[in-house]
């Protein structure tokens, strides 16, 4: 016998997989050939033209029954259809209603996604529906707005990219189909009763292990069957077809006829089957079993004697029961209606229970999150070790513990979340340790506590800034004060008694007094500029040969016995926002070159145009080398070299950097002993048309 599947080979069909393995067909003296589908394979057309015997179906079979098709459904497997649509969170598609004019792919079969669509009010008509390419790379690339897809599967490849998404199923609006459903045709049901009989009971015992016995069927799948799931992925669906069956409830197989005359009223209501529409003929019924009349007397009489015995202990357990619901029913509304988020995970973090404040905290309705992983839905990914650091201590502990981290909600919005993590055992299984995990949103008050803390931050850099300016003034007005009036004392002595020929020595240092004030008053100009101003937009012609010519011969006025030499190969005008600004920058590279240089050393500087039209301005000196490590630091504010030749105010090549930012520039330093120590601050290019447009 051949059974034509839905899909290629995965847990959706580890039933069928089990009752091989396991001989459930043999025993019933049949051999099953599992025949996996393709877009162009579809179950119904094979099992009707005779490729197939049997095939899994969904709720169109009822469509197909309509036609004429003669189509008979055996068992249910999936009490609830997996079908939904699908979009990704950075899709703006907020209701199903913002389809309007957008791509949609829906592949063929899925009939409940239209009757979906009917009853929330959109027509297929306003979107464009496109053809499905049966994978999910279209939605990820952004080229649909929605498509077509399964909860068990589908789901688990955005999850494991961490691709957020969203989910529009039909169950939300009370249309629940049954999913995956069994069938054979009417004339194999005639012709060969008892094996459609064999067969169906063989199959639901398959089920039965296969929903039992998950981890054995997986290893199953992977070793004999070819698929493209991983391990991973087939722990997932299983995980999720758990959800939909609902064996702890209900039989795999079980269908009640009330649920087709329901799904057959929705299609009803769009149009796509008459009113009232019958299902004879649609539905299989397994033929009873003979009754054994003389052992259910037998029972009843044991049945009968036994109830005398244990009517004290029912009325008992009764009394002790209604006081247990009641308590639980409590304990239910408690739970539900905390102004907390209350949450229940097992130690792998997949979540088993969920409050309404969690929905409200989170954004995750409980009926779409139970089961899913809180490190793929609620935890930042860069907060994940953290807190599985965190569950191992709450497990290893056995005590409460508290944390806070960042959390997601479930269209992506980052929050800060303050938690409590305890342990308790399950009722039904001691060895089963679950972990409860109370949480407060407290964005709002981490981050009045960050901006508090940056302000504190912010206010105690001021005040040691303050200190360092209030240190640095003192010491740099007191030392030119102290040479002028030592050179004023000595000239002055030089006019009482006629001797001049000290004079021109006591003016030179007078004037490089003057020169240092002068320079340390306009970089505290300058960073007050840079503090106050915004430069960015701000764009001038600025005739950088005649600031260098300036620089310079302020630097040679405060160092007469060094000499400087200047290469301008470059263009005389660049762009750049503040002219002064820049007159800052090479009369503290020349400075610096001067202080850190040996004396009898030149000092150089350039100008030169690179391929690319940029400007190179480069300062070169010979002096002790500026180790690598300090070559960040060096552009601190209020640095200084711990050297006995130099002082300064450590504000020079902090300010060189801040305005070689303003000008959009980069800064660049190479320094060795044998080769000296080189600033090169370049210019960016500038075209033609911007520096016409700025003249």
């Amino acid at each position: 016998m051949r059974l034509q599947l839905k899909w290629e080979h995965q847990f959706q069909f580890a039933g069928y997989y089990a009752a091989i393995e396991q001989g459930y067909y043999d025993e019933a003296g049949i051999q099953v050939e599992l025949i996996p589908a393709s877009p162009e394979r579809e179950p119904v057309t094979e099992v009707l033209q005779g490729r197939a015997e049997f095939g899994v179906g969904n709720s169109e079979l009822l469509l197909h029954f309509y036609q004429g098709d003669p189509v008979v459904v055996l068992a249910v497997i999936f009490q609830h259809s997996p079908l939904i649509l699908l979009s990704r969170t950075e899709n703006p598609l907020q209701t199903l209603h913002d389809l309007d004019g957008q791509r949609v792919a829906i592949e063929p079969g899925t009939a409940e996604l239209f009757a979906y669509l009917k009853r929330e009010g959109v027509n297929p008509t306003q979107f464009d529906v496109v053809q499905h390419a049966y994978h999910l790379q279209p939605l990820i690339d952004g080229e649909l707005a929605a498509q077509s897809a399964y909860s068990t599967t589908e789901t688990f490849e955005l999850e494991s990219r961490r691709i957020g998404y969203q989910i529009y199923s039909p169950r939300s609006v009370g249309i629940d189909f049954y999913g995956d459903n069994l069938f054979t045709t009417q004339t194999m049901l005639d012709e060969e009763p008892d094996l459609v009989e064999n067969f169906r009971k063989a199959s639901l015992r398959g089920w039965f292990y296969a929903m039992d016995h998950p981890e054995e069927i997986i290893e199953l799948i992977l070793e004999k069957y070819p698929t493209s799931r991983s391990r991973e992925a087939l722990h997932y669906e299983a995980e999720k077809m758990h959800q939909l069956m609902r064996t702890d409830l209900i039989e795999p197989g079980h269908m009640i006829t009330g649920r087709w005359q329901h799904m057959a009223n929705v299609y009803s209501e769009i149009g796509m089957l008459p009113e009232a529409f019958s299902l004879e003929g649609f539905l299989y019924q397994s033929e009873p079993e003979q009754i054994d009349l003389q052992a259910i007397y037998v029972k009843l009489f044991i049945a009968s004697a036994l109830a005398a015995i244990f009517a004290f202990l029912t009325s008992t357990l009764v009394h002790f029961n209604k006081r247990l619901r009641k308590s639980e029913q409590k304990l239910r509304v408690l739970f539900d209606t905390a102004p907390l988020a209350y949450i229940v995970l097992d130690q792998r973090g997949y979540i088993k229970e969920w409050n309404n404040a969690a929905s409200r905290i989170f954004n995750w309705p409980r009926d779409e999150i139970i089961g899913r992983n809180t490190f793929d839905t609620i935890v930042n990914a860069d907060d994940s070790a953290a807190v599985k650091q965190v569950f191992e201590r709450t497990v290893n502990e056995h005590s409460p513990v508290t944390f806070m981290n960042s959390n997601l909600t479930r269209d992506g919005k980052e929050i800060t979340c303050e938690w409590v993590n305890t342990t308790f055992n399950d009722n039904s299984n001691d060895d089963e340790v679950w972990i409860l995990s109370i949480a407060s949103d407290v964005t709002e008050r981490a981050a009045i506590e960050k901006a508090l803390k940056q302000a504190r931050d912010q206010a105690q850099e001021a005040l040691s800034e303050h200190k360092q300016l209030i240190s640095m003034l003192s010491h740099e007005l007191r030392s030119p004060l102290a040479t002028i009036a030592s050179a004023n004392a000595v000239i002055k002595a030089a006019i009482g008694q006629g001797d001049f020929k000290n004079t021109a020595l006591m003016n030179t240092r007078i004037n490089s007094a003057i020169q240092r004030l002068r320079r340390f008053l306009d970089n505290l100009m300058a960073d007050d500029r840079l503090s106050t101003v915004k430069f960015s937009s701000q764009r001038a012609n600025i005739d950088v040969q005649r600031i260098v010519h300036k620089s310079v011969t302020a630097s040679q006025d405060q160092y007469p016995h060094r000499y400087i030499n200047i290469n301008m190969t470059g263009p005389r005008e660049i762009i750049g926002p503040d002219s002064v600004l820049l007159d800052v920058v090479i009369t503290n590279l020349l400075d610096n070159a001067m202080k850190y240089s040996v004396p009898n050393t030149a000092v150089s500087i350039s100008i030169e145009s690179a391929v690319d039209n940029s400007l190179c301005l480069e300062v070169h000196n010979f002096g002790p080398a500026i180790p690598e490590k300090l070559h960040e630091e060096i552009f601190h504010k209020y640095y200084r070299a711990e050297l006995e030749q130099a002082s300064g105010t450590g504000l020079g090549l902090y300010l060189v950097k801040r305005i070689a930012i303003s000008y959009n520039a980069s800064i660049q330093v190479t320094s060795s002993d044998e080769e000296g120590t080189m600033f090169r601050v370049i210019f960016p290019s500038v075209e033609p048309s911007e520096a016409n447009r700025n003249e």
